[in-house]
């Protein structure tokens, strides 16, 4: 059995991964300060399952503050029904909280540690602050894992990020992250894998870094037969409606036939125009305007892909969708999650090379 301890966890993409595999596994802990992804994972993953503490509210409250979770005010004032909810949600998930609060000890021993780390101060449509050592930036908390790598020793690590991280100024860090490991030996192996080329219509490059300790017989970052391909027929709800009619903001690339359906993306049209395709351009969490255009009868129409949608999108079950909603969760948070989670087949093909290793 692989045990897994999943940081900067979110709504768990690396468990719906394994969930989805069929494989042997076991999340020991997760780690996250987002109230709505800690309640979003907790929904997906283990709403069945309940907390043995006995806490009274004041002490519900103390145990998730302790953790450096969410807003400190905010949890003050909770209604004592949603303050249970995310006590459970931190409680029977283990979320250990900040990590740059975090003590090694608390940390079960496990086999796979991912700590996919902020993007937003490294990706080409984010801050570009960087992730310097001691630069305070949300990115630079990869640097607190280092505390983890050489207190625990996990047998695999798996790291997720935006393309942007081997390039520019960041390739210094990339490249200086890989040593390290390196050093702690660890063999490693990474490469940019793009969703629309593992069976979801989504251009969506990110680097993803695999690195085992010790020597590897695998190469764990090769491609497998694809198990699931969707196209865009796959990923639209049907029964959606508000469609209305397109009209142009700039210069059209692409188009769409008649009676057909295509992604439609015109939130930089006075830099790229707008763009008609069968694969849609990449999810953002603060920019959820993806839109759907249809040609009906030679009639253009438009609307803005749904939650549910979004979701297809990023790889997971409708089932997870709608498990967040039982959590109350409105659609622009599931949204705004989907925008910053992994696609769930990308990381299928990974975990699969790993389970392989493991076999010999």
């Amino acid at each position: 059995m692989l045990k897994v301890f999943e940081a900067f966890s979110g709504v768990g993409a690396q468990c719906m991964a394994l969930r989805n595999l069929k494989q042997d596994y076991k999340i020991v802990a997760t780690c996250d300060i987002d109230e709505a992804a800690v309640i979003a994972y907790y929904y997906v993953h283990a709403s069945t399952k309940n907390s043995r503490k006995k806490y009274d509210d004041k002490k519900k409250q103390k145990f998730i503050i302790n953790r450096g979770i969410g807003s400190k005010s905010k949890i003050k004032k909770m209604s004592s029904e949603s303050l249970d909810v995310l006590f459970r949600a931190v409680d029977v998930c283990n979320n250990l909280g900040d990590i740059t609060k975090l003590d090694v000890k608390d940390i079960p021993d496990h086999d796979l540690f991912t700590y996919s780390f902020p993007c937003q101060d490294i990706s080409s449509v984010g801050t570009q602050k960087g992730l310097d050592i001691g630069s305070g930036t949300r990115s630079s908390l990869l640097w607190e894992c280092k505390k983890i790598i050489e207190g625990k020793k996990p047998k695999y690590l798996l790291l997720e990020n935006v393309k942007n991280l081997t390039t520019g100024k960041n390739r210094k860090n990339f490249n200086d992250w890989l040593e390290y490991l390196e050093k702690q030996g660890y063999t490693n192996y990474w490469k940019i894998f793009d969703a629309k080329d593992y069976g979801i219509p989504q251009r969506r490059p990110r680097v993803i870094v695999v690195s085992k300790y010790g020597k590897c017989s695998t190469d764990l970052i090769k491609d497998n037969e694809l198990t699931i391909k969707k196209d865009i027929n796959d990923i639209i709800d049907f029964n959606e409606k508000g469609w209305k009619k397109f009209i142009p903001k700039s210069e059209i690339k692409g188009s769409v036939k008649v009676g057909q359906y295509a992604f439609l993306d015109d939130r930089d049209w006075k830099i790229n125009g707008v763009m008609i395709g069968k694969v849609c351009s990449t999810q953002r969490a603060g920019r959820t305007g993806l839109k759907l255009i249809k040609n009906e009868n030679g009639q253009l129409f438009e609307r803005k892909l749904n939650a549910l949608e979004c979701c297809r999108l990023m790889g997971y079950e409708d089932s997870d969708y709608y498990n967040m909603k039982n959590g109350k969760l409105s659609d622009g948070q599931i949204m705004k999650i989907c925008g910053n989670s992994i696609v769930v087949n990308v990381l299928m093909n990974v975990f699969q090379n790993i389970y392989e290793e493991e076999k010999l």
